[in-house]
């Protein structure tokens, strides 16, 4: 028996066949292709995720706005309502006073009414067909 032990070898000239050296090449290219692909797929699920938030805050900020909105004209709305209903009680006291004081009935108080609009309006036409009635002097 003899033994030998090899401590390095030098290979040369060692060629691989071309159908391997194919496999290994579009091996090696699908891998890179597929890792590309998984890093667009993350790229564009980034993209999609901030521009789905950047839209949530766009119509969150709509929202806010319209509903600040509402609650001023509600506001605006309610106070104008008061102040109209305030002036219409007003008015009614006063009218209710002018009737009481004079003691009017209630055609005498839309006659005093009407005279006193007729007395600040200055020149006013007036055309009235029947069966209106236009004096109510009778009444008063």
């Amino acid at each position: 028996r003899v033994y030998a032990r090899a401590i390095s070898l030098q290979l040369r000239n060692i060629e691989l066949p071309e159908e391997y050296r194919e496999s290994v090449s579009e091996k090696q290219s699908a891998t890179e292709d597929i890792t590309l692909a998984k890093n667009q797929r993350s790229q564009e699920t980034t993209k999609a995720a901030t521009l789905l938030l950047a839209a949530r805050e766009e119509a969150r900020k709509i929202n806010d706005t319209a509903v600040n909105e509402a609650a001023v004209m509600l506001t605006e709305a309610a106070l104008q309502a008061q102040e109209i209903t305030f002036t219409f009680a007003a008015e009614a006291r006063v009218y209710a006073r002018v009737k009481a004081d004079l003691n009017l009935t209630d055609e005498g108080l839309l006659s005093y009414v009407a005279n006193r609009m007729y007395e600040t309006a200055g020149a006013v036409r007036v055309s009235a067909g029947e069966p209106a009635r236009l004096s109510w002097k009778e009444e008063l």
